[in-house]
């Protein structure tokens, strides 16, 4: 039988789940759930600073794909989307951006905001793969 849908259950408020994390030796526990959606977008434009996809007519009339990348900036708006996602995923409320950005070691801050993105649906790769293979691409072959 299937659960009832109701705005608590979009939202993602209602599912959590216990992620464990090893550090120099010892094991950790941390209660992770998905972002809202509002959360989700945020973390998701954070992933994309420094990139910029324009699109113009091509010679057979069909649309090209040109693509600026600033891998400084981007690299800067992947550590703080993984800053973000580890904040607003965490269920502990004492969890806040500056303590994750202080306090956690950058292997641990990866493995949490990668966990947080995948159970909200964050960075399908399927998506991505579509995006770099489809027929528009500016790399497909004719």
């Amino acid at each position: 039988m299937a659960k009832k849908l109701t705005a608590g259950v979009l939202q993602g408020n209602q599912y959590t789940e216990v992620m464990e994390l090893s550090w120099q030796g010892e094991a950790f526990e941390v209660e992770i759930k998905p972002l809202t959606n509002k959360e989700a977008s945020e973390i998701e434009a954070l992933l994309q600073e420094g990139v910029t996809v324009k699109g113009k007519p091509g010679i057979k009339g069909k649309m090209e794909r040109v693509m600026d990348f600033d891998t400084r900036k981007n690299t800067q708006g992947r550590y703080q989307a993984d800053i973000k996602a580890d904040a607003l995923g965490t269920v502990d409320e004492s969890i806040t951006e500056e303590v994750v950005d202080s306090q956690f070691p950058p292997k641990l801050v990866k493995e949490i905001a990668a966990q947080v993105k995948k159970i909200t649906g964050i960075g399908n790769q399927e998506d991505v793969n579509e995006f770099n293979e489809g027929e528009e691409s500016p790399s497909h072959e004719d």
